[in-house]
């Protein structure tokens, strides 16, 4: 063991999704030479993670960490000799000696500097408006009635004034249940209430300081303790309120016709120039395909190298194949779902057209709150009277003999968008693919995102651009065993591009290239 210490940080580490396997499978690398310490503002269990993600973190610490500001998050870096940033969206400057920002998909800006932007941010500076900087996950809405869609915990800086003043709003949770409301004001915990509700806003107000009129007060909202999601809403937050003399002003002048203007001056993402200035403080950047690489270059013009995250192949093994259909994925409502329903529809028209005996498996872990428990109820109503099959939260022993047992795969994600326009709701890269072929699934995939990387159209499975097309290859390889069979072995060998010895050597041979030892 070196003595060369390795900080990995994650936001969302709590959630132990996709983007988590992959930050720690990149602890988990790195714990056999050196100390390695994974670092996040949610608690977490090392021994939840690694049973769940199926991997060896007995050489890892866990650190959370206190919601910090970019600029403590770079004070923080310093102590490393390698820090690598794994959080989705999460910017911040590095001062580490070797370094790498490690992306899923990154962040749409306008590297323009424009004269709108300035005019908004002097107007916003005049209005002395609160700026929510992290964990929001969607705004919209009339500036009267502005409301903010966050995670678990959101972050807010407020202005500074001498006299100090009175920050007031309102929140429900977006989860059928209650739970806990703390607040955080520059470090200090206090209790808002144990039993933030789900059917109704409360309003809370917290007297924010005079002092000092350079550094904004840092805000903290949590709900409850339970780690959920980081990616889905779990507060609503509207009702925003300043007892400034500004802000007031504000709330009076946009209403009415100037209702737009007000709504664009809530929006206040991290400046473009901001956003590069912290990037271009990291070694490397790693992307999690080529697809993610190209949109890195032209999102925000910067060269970055692929990591694609690895499988465990010998997890995987090739069963006794039923002539069963499955699909993986999380079960979620908006335009980045899974497409489940869609899958449903285009299964049941195969069978109103003749085909008997064939089942469609979806499985998939469900998503709190009321959206998406609406949206899996239209699912599960879709399959009645159809041979379609549900399997909701499983353990992994199980989707494992799911995956042995099947004989073709389904993967529809960004069915019906504009890969141009929001390439974001297309998949970034597509581990359940690989871990189907890995099994000896035939994938019949869409044939966009980061999908045409894995699959090879007629060699290892097939992909497709409309439903009629997924219809029509399905019934291909129901009508030709031998086709099956031939592609099913072609795809398994193709998964081992993505096998954890790829990784390893593939990782080494970034951090080789940056400066630091593997």
């Amino acid at each position: 063991m070196s003595d060369l210490r390795v900080g990995i940080y994650n936001r969302w580490l709590a959630t132990l999704g996709g983007g988590e396997k992959y930050s720690l499978s990149i602890a988990e690398h790195l714990s056999q030479r050196h100390q390695v310490e994974v670092l996040s503002p949610a608690a977490t269990s090392k021994a939840l993670a690694a049973e769940r993600l199926n991997l060896d973190l007995s050489r890892v610490a866990f650190t959370q960490l206190k919601e910090c500001t970019p600029e403590e998050m770079a004070s923080l870096t310093a102590d490393y000799d390698l820090f690598i940033n794994s959080s989705f969206m999460d910017f911040f400057p590095c001062l580490a000696r070797a370094s790498a920002n490690a992306v899923y998909f990154p962040a749409r800006i306008d590297l323009g500097v424009s004269l709108r932007r300035s005019l908004k941010l002097a107007a916003r500076r005049f209005f002395r408006m609160p700026a929510f900087r992290t964990g929001v996950i969607r705004a919209s809405g009339p500036a009267a009635d502005f409301r903010w869609l966050t995670g678990q915990r959101v972050s807010i800086d407020l202005p500074p004034d001498p006299d100090g003043y009175t920050f007031s709003f309102s929140v429900i949770l977006k989860v059928k249940k209650t739970s806990r409301l703390i607040a955080i004001l520059n470090g200090q915990e206090m209790l808002l209430t144990e039993s933030l509700s789900a059917d109704r806003f409360t309003t809370f107000s917290i007297a924010i300081p005079g002092g000092s009129m350079h550094a904004p007060h840092r805000l903290v909202l949590q709900a409850g303790a339970q780690e959920l999601p980081g990616d889905q809403p779990i507060m609503e937050i509207t009702s925003v309120a300043m007892s400034l003399p500004r802000y007031r002003m504000y709330q009076r002048l946009f209403t009415g016709s100037l209702q737009r203007l007000g709504r664009m001056l809530h929006y206040h993402p991290l400046p473009p120039a901001v956003i590069l200035k912290y990037l271009d403080t990291y070694s490397a950047i790693w992307a999690i395909s080529a697809f993610s690489q190209r949109w890195i270059q032209r999102y925000w013009r910067r060269n970055s190298a692929v990591l694609y995250p690895p499988i465990r192949n010998e997890d995987f093994r090739v069963g006794e194949k039923q002539p069963q259909i499955l699909s993986v994925g999380r079960f979620f409502a908006g335009q980045h779902n899974k497409k489940h329903l869609e899958m449903v529809n285009a299964f049941k028209s195969m069978v109103d057209n003749g085909l008997s005996g064939w089942e469609l498996h979806l499985a998939g872990g469900t998503t709190p709150g009321e959206e998406h428990e609406a949206h899996l109820r239209n699912i599960q109503l879709a399959t009645q009277g159809y041979p379609v099959h549900l399997r909701l939260d499983i353990p992994f022993a199980e989707l494992l003999q799911l995956y042995a047992d099947s004989a073709i795969y389904w993967h529809a994600s960004g069915y019906g968008e504009d890969e141009r326009r929001e390439p974001v709701r297309f998949e970034h890269f597509g581990i359940t693919t690989v871990e189907a072929m890995a099994a000896g699934c035939v994938p019949v995939v869409i044939g966009k995102g980061a999908q045409p990387e894995i699959v090879v159209h007629g060699s290892n499975g097939f992909l497709w651009q409309t439903m009629e097309e997924l219809q029509g290859f399905t019934t291909r390889l129901i009508q030709d065993p031998m086709l099956r069979k031939h592609i099913s072995r072609a795809a398994r060998q193709a998964s081992q591009r993505y096998d954890r010895q790829h990784f390893d050597t593939r990782l080494d041979e970034l951090l080789a290239q940056i400066g630091f030892p593997g």
